[in-house]
């Protein structure tokens, strides 16, 4: 099965809804924890939900199971950061799985939104999408009306950002580690780059 991540973005609010329909997503899933904009009011929940439903689209918000931001302490790390391989054991996000899981098996066409654009900066890709990813879900990470990026794509493109000389001999344990070590290393390192900080 197959399922979507977009960003809105700063997105006329028509070019957005032509975007996901040419993907034919027919449920879009909020995954901000805060689900408003300072600089795209048109995205604010109750604005953007009413423009959907008028379009047969479906909006739902599931902010508390797959939001950046989450009360529980403990999910977050020492570094007082968000620690997204904590938060896929988090009941809340296991239950968000299951509601997502129903969807998918009732026909639906499901894409998670959040802001930012390119997916490899926002967690609905780095933590959402790859959750999807691992359980066996074909996750597409859509850019425009022309260009998405499946979630191996991304893990190639974070292989490259992170270690781009892994394919080298090295003296370095690290970089004699393989791609999937890699990988599982360079969604930490970008964890800790995206995610979400308690204030001191």
């Amino acid at each position: 099965m197959k399922l979507f991540t977009i960003g809105h973005s700063i997105y006329d609010i028509n070019y957005f809804i032509n975007l996901i329909k040419i993907y034919n997503i027919n449920c879009i899933v909020d995954v901000r924890s805060i689900p408003y904009s300072k600089y795209s009011k048109q995205y604010n929940k109750d604005i953007i939900k009413s423009i959907l439903n008028k379009n047969n689209i479906i909006y739902i918000h599931m902010g508390q199971e797959f939001g950046a931001r989450r009360e529980n302490k403990e999910l977050y790390s020492k570094d007082r950061y968000l620690d997204f391989e904590k938060v896929v054991y988090d009941g809340d996000f296991l239950k968000g799985v299951e509601r997502i899981k129903t969807g998918l098996n009732k026909g639906y066409n499901i894409s998670f939104m959040c802001t930012e654009k390119e997916p490899e900066e926002c967690h609905r890709c780095i933590l959402v999408g790859r959750y999807f990813n691992n359980i066996g879900y074909d996750v597409i990470n859509i850019i425009d009306e022309k260009k998405y990026k499946t979630q191996v794509e991304i893990e190639k493109d974070l292989l490259n950002e992170y270690f781009p000389n892994r394919n080298q001999i090295s003296l370095i344990p690290d970089l004699n580690k393989s791609d999937k070590e890699l990988i599982k290393e360079a969604y930490k390192l970008k964890n800790k780059k995206i995610a979400y900080r308690l204030e001191e």
